[in-house]
């Protein structure tokens, strides 16, 4: 399969006063390439773990896919899940509501995993707005959450993103399994 060539997914500033050129923008180069990756990887687990609290959510409203149901399912997915207008925050709010209705979760557990679907959706939205900088060794990311925010993007940050969604993407899947919106693969 063909990898598309298209312009570069982000805005570069520089700071420190390095002029930000074109040449610092080439293919292999070794600060933007690792940032472009991450990028990527983060809005792409993101966007996999808010397909699967949809898939929790049309569960919890209409059961199984059974041929009866699956037409409105189906539906309700594609006019109001997949919507413009239902958020990740709405479906997060769903999910913390069906998990309340059901008891999936309690006390810590519950909180913790709160705290990692709004992780998710902050790191998510910070690198899908954000604007990067660089001085050639040190990356930034500029973006605004409540208030402007400046992060460095190093090692342990990059290390706290991934163990987080991770750990989301794995409460979730945990919790559409237990639910019964997924029904895991087992050996033959």
């Amino acid at each position: 399969m063909k990898i598309i060539n298209t312009p570069s997914g982000f805005i570069l500033e520089a700071f420190d006063n390095k002029p930000a050129s074109y040449k610092a923008i080439e293919t292999e180069n070794s600060v933007l390439n690792p940032f472009a990756q991450n990028k990527l990887n983060i809005i792409d687990t993101a966007y996999f773990i808010e397909e699967h609290l949809e898939k929790i959510i049309t569960h919890y409203f209409f059961g199984r896919d059974i041929p009866e149901n699956k037409n409105k399912s189906e539906k309700f997915r594609s006019f109001v899940l997949s919507s413009d207008w239902c958020s990740f925050s709405s479906k997060r709010k769903l999910v913390l509501h069906i998990i309340n209705e059901e008891s999936l979760l309690k006390g810590p557990e519950k909180n913790d995993y709160e705290n990692l679907l709004r992780k998710t959706m902050s790191y998510r939205n910070s690198f899908t707005h954000g604007t990067m900088s660089t001085n050639g060794e040190i990356v930034r990311l500029k973006y605004y959450e409540g208030n402007p925010k400046l992060k460095t993007i190093d090692d342990d940050y990059l290390n706290e993103i991934e163990n987080d969604l991770n750990r989301a993407f794995q409460m979730t899947f945990d919790l559409a399994v237990k639910i019964g919106a997924i029904v895991p693969h087992e050996p033959k």
